[in-house]
């Protein structure tokens, strides 16, 4: 490293070898420069960026590290960095933080084109689906400070939350709704803000078809999830918690008998959701409809997939293996007798007492070459059985390296 302090040296030192208390005690001493840049132009960010530290990385932008440097020889972001080490909840932060998505570097290349190039689909979605916080705050606080209504900051996350997230699987909402339970009681704010939000998306000069249509999910969710409260709430039972109403309708929603190829409610809750979608002209629109009425309700391939190909794209959906419980990409846990994939050992669990009573007869499926679960949808370990699939987990990836990727990309420029 060259133009660096002792102490300067010893940050890069401390976040390539991941030591990120040090780091952070060392940044706070007020020794270095948050944005002090080595002898390829990388500052402590984009270090961080690209070594995949969340916890380093929002704690240099609260220290005020620039988000948008181009200081790196070939004018590569902490953004650009974060996409190519197939880090989504890190671009998110980063564009939380101000990050612009469209800079580019000197073969002007945007992030979301880096990481598709090096094969990160989900963080391409991540940043092409990205809303900002300030967008929802002007709609919950549509007259700054002076606003009639003051909503806590967390609430204002809460809903930045339901926006921002690329997590359409309802199931994976509900979850989401139930670790923030103590904010539903303002259901007609969260409704209005999500409604707002999704509006805006086909009502503008660029519209974004993509946007609105998961919008539209997540707000369809949403509102159907407030119904199922207000209608266990007023049937006169015990009270229940919403946090509990939340893992009921989770519960539903999962629902699979042994004969069942996908899961009814969900596939049900889908399909209504894709038809009740209010612009009909969109072309989206109208290309999952027709894909949709292709098959059968009860059969193979589910709604949950035509909706990951089309606002995912084929190639997410042909790389991933999806959680049978959360939706969620990356599934790499398999049920050592259905191979069906979860993304974690909690949505395995939460899935069991269902999954326990069909696994046999998917299994069973399975052999005959009748079904394969490739959805992503998936099981995980069984309670009794851990089998880990035999895949490798994004820790385990080789890290990308930067000058190959660049070299790769100009190379493809020179050729067109």
């Amino acid at each position: 490293m060259t133009g660096l302090n002792t102490k300067e040296e010893a940050l890069f030192e401390y976040i390539s070898t991941g030591k990120v208390e040090e780091a952070k005690e060392l940044i706070s001493s007020g020794e270095v420069s948050v944005d002090c840049e080595d002898k390829e132009g990388m500052t402590p960010l984009s270090s961080a960026a690209f070594k995949g530290s969340e916890e380093l990385a929002k704690f240099l932008i609260a220290a005020g590290a620039d988000v948008n440097t181009k200081a790196h020889k070939h004018g590569y972001t902490p953004l650009m960095f974060a996409a190519l080490a197939g880090k989504p909840d890190l671009c998110r932060v980063l564009m939380d933080g101000g990050a612009y998505s469209q800079k580019t570097n000197t073969i002007n290349k945007t992030a979301s084109e880096m990481a598709a190039f090096v094969g990160q689909h989900e963080c391409v979605t991540v940043i092409n689906n990205h809303v900002s916080i300030d967008e929802v705050e002007k709609f919950l606080h549509p007259k700054g400070p002076d606003s009639e209504e003051k909503f806590p900051v967390e609430f204002v996350r809460f809903c930045h939350g339901l926006t921002s997230s690329h997590k359409i699987h309802p199931v994976a909402i509900l979850f989401h709704l139930r670790e923030n339970a103590d904010h539903l009681e303002r259901k007609k704010k969260i409704l209005y803000v999500v409604d707002r939000v999704f509006e805006k998306q086909l009502r503008c000069k660029e519209p974004n078809e993509v946007m609105s249509m998961k919008l539209w999910l997540v707000l369809f969710t949403l509102r159907e999830t407030f119904k199922f409260m207000d209608d266990r709430l007023k049937g006169g039972g015990p009270v229940t918690s919403k946090a509990d109403l939340c893992t009921a309708y989770a519960k539903y929603m999962l629902k699979m008998n042994p004969d069942d190829k996908v899961r009814e409610n969900l596939d049900r809750h889908l399909r209504a959701a894709i038809v009740a979608f209010p612009y009909r002209q969109s072309l989206l629109f109208e290309t999952m409809v027709k894909a949709m009425a292709k098959t059968k309700f009860g059969e193979r391939p589910s709604a949950y997939e035509y909706i990951v190909q089309a606002l995912f794209g084929q190639r997410i959906f042909a790389l991933n293996k999806f959680c049978s419980t959360c939706g969620g990409p990356g599934a790499n846990k398999r049920c050592p007798i259905c191979k069906l994939p979860y993304c974690a050992q909690e949505c395995q669990k939460f899935d069991w007492p269902i999954h326990k009573k069909v696994c046999a007869a998917i299994a069973e499926r399975n052999e005959k070459g009748e079904e394969e679960m490739g959805e992503g949808l998936g099981d995980g370990e069984s309670p009794r059985e851990k089998e880990e699939e035999e895949t490798v987990g994004e820790e385990n990836k080789e890290i990308v390296d930067v000058e190959d990727v660049h070299l790769g990309l100009e190379q493809m420029d020179i050729q067109k």
